[in-house]
């Protein structure tokens, strides 16, 4: 696998924040979301269940327009899923997945 710097980094390009600070912590789109969900999305089901995909493309747009979308706006209170399902999306684009393909064998 990569460093998680030029992860981050790779991915910040398409996830709306070029700022290489953002880069040596939790990228923005994560950050927000999860306080986001932690404060309104307590709910069964919250990454099991997808949102409403016009939504989530909505809210990855604003993400990739914007340094950090409102995600307050009705559309994303009424479907909090559709932010739960953007989280999901990131960590499905990363270039590498999380347990790495190295660590494959000692998990199997």
């Amino acid at each position: 696998g990569g460093n998680i710097n030029g992860i981050c980094q790779e991915q910040g390009l398409k996830w709306g924040f070029t700022d290489p600070r953002c880069c040596c912590s939790v990228p923005q789109v994560l950050k927000s979301c999860t306080e986001f969900i932690e404060k309104h999305g307590i709910v069964d089901g919250i990454y099991r269940l997808s949102g409403i995909a016009s939504n989530i493309q909505k809210l990855r747009h604003e993400f990739d327009s914007e340094q950090i979308p409102d995600l307050t706006k009705d559309i994303y209170i009424q479907d909090i899923h559709c932010v739960g399902s953007l989280c999901k999306l990131y960590f499905r684009e990363l270039p590498n997945p999380l347990l790495t393909y190295q660590l494959y064998e000692k998990f199997s």
